[in-house]
């Protein structure tokens, strides 16, 4: 593929932490590796406003104020116009509203095409939830049937883009990367033994969609002898420390953002990752457990279940359920290193060398149509 001039839109990026916001960061670095000129317009959330190259991509952050879990950029659509050309391709990156639109508005004017990818087809949350619906029937639906081509993460958003938002043009499912990093992460080897305190570890957002609540009841629930090591930011933080206070769990500590590089420390030494999700789209986290190698406990739902198949301990998303995980842990522990090895190979083919070729595969389809 000859190089192209890329924009990736997102409504957040690094240093603000999130799991699209390291698929986009990664893609752009790989994109620019391989020889693209990459731009990224991105709200300032979680950093400072200004114009960074960083790893040769050049990287926008516009001042912004949240509604709705959504940064509302007041300069993104002159910075989107002057970004662009008719021959860019724009790699619209759907977590949140207001960029959506702006990028189908400013495609009008500018006459370029723009990939869009639909991490997750959200779920309404806080008090602007109430005008989700609304938003996905009249703005959503006609970004999406605009797009030159729509990825998603997994089958059922798929079908989603196709019953629900209408949409007949290229439509298909896509996988983050994983950096090569995570499969050179340095663990101890499994003992014969459990360990005589199970340290589990979750990664995410505090949010109601990661079912953090009904974790710390299992937590409360379990005889067994477990630490919860919680990284995250998000709206439900307070809820969860007053539950904590209220379960009397000692055994829980919430250690806020960390970057992914202190992320890796506790993936070197945590026992096994639980993911106690309602729903996902396709977690970098998980996947990233795996190609380290990490026993994973995860819930029956999509974008969780279906990456771990048999290679991990797949639960109820209740606290019976989550609380049944912990003890087949240590049931099952016999079986965990087959386990983590079947991960390891099932997170092979995301590995960025494989990956990267299929977005740019995209972009070229999209540039010729």
């Amino acid at each position: 593929m000859k190089p192209r001039h890329i924009v990736q839109v997102s409504a957040y990026y690094p240093p603000h932490l999130g799991g699209q916001e390291n698929a986009v960061h990664d893609l752009a670095m790989q994109l620019a590796e391989a020889g693209h000129r990459v731009q990224v317009l991105t709200s300032a959330e979680g950093g400072a406003t200004g114009i960074t190259t960083e790893r040769f991509v050049r990287v926008k952050r516009l001042q912004a104020f949240v509604f709705g879990h959504a940064p509302i950029m007041p300069a993104f659509p002159a910075a989107l116009y002057q970004a662009t050309r008719s021959d860019s391709v724009v790699h619209l990156h759907i977590g949140q509203a207001f960029t959506p639109e702006i990028v189908w508005f400013i495609a009008k004017l500018r006459h370029f095409k723009y990939v869009a990818e639909l991490h997750i087809d959200f779920e309404p949350s806080g008090p602007a939830g109430i005008l989700l619906p609304l938003y996905k029937q009249l703005v959503l639906k006609w970004v999406l049937r605009s797009a030159s081509s729509i990825i998603t993460l997994n089958d059922k958003t798929l079908r989603t883009v196709r019953e629900v938002y209408g949409y007949t043009g290229n439509a298909q499912v896509m996988h983050n990367g994983i950096d090569e990093a995570y499969f050179t992460i340095a663990r101890k080897a499994m003992s014969p033994k459990p360990p005589k305190i199970l340290r589990l570890l979750f990664v995410g957002r505090l949010s109601k969609q990661k079912n953090l609540a009904v974790l710390l009841q299992a937590l409360a629930m379990t005889k067994r002898d477990v630490h919860l090591d919680l990284i995250g930011e998000g709206e439900e933080r307070e809820s969860l420390q007053r539950l904590i206070t209220s379960y009397s769990l000692k055994n829980v500590t919430m250690h806020g953002r960390k970057s992914r590089g202190e992320v890796i420390e506790f993936y070197k030494t945590c026992d096994a990752l639980i993911m106690s999700s309602l729903y996902e789209a396709q977690p970098l986290v998980l996947l990233e457990a795996m190609a380290a190698g990490i026993p994973v406990i995860g819930t029956r739902v999509i974008g969780v279940s279906d990456h771990i198949k048999n290679a991990g301990i797949i639960v109820e998303p209740t606290a019976k359920g989550l609380a049944d995980g912990i003890e087949q842990y240590f049931a099952q522990y016999s079986l965990l290193q087959e386990m983590v090895e079947r991960g390891r190979k099932l997170s092979e083919p995301f590995r960025w060398r494989n990956t990267l070729k299929e977005y740019e595969s995209l972009y070229e389809t999209v540039t010729q149509s």
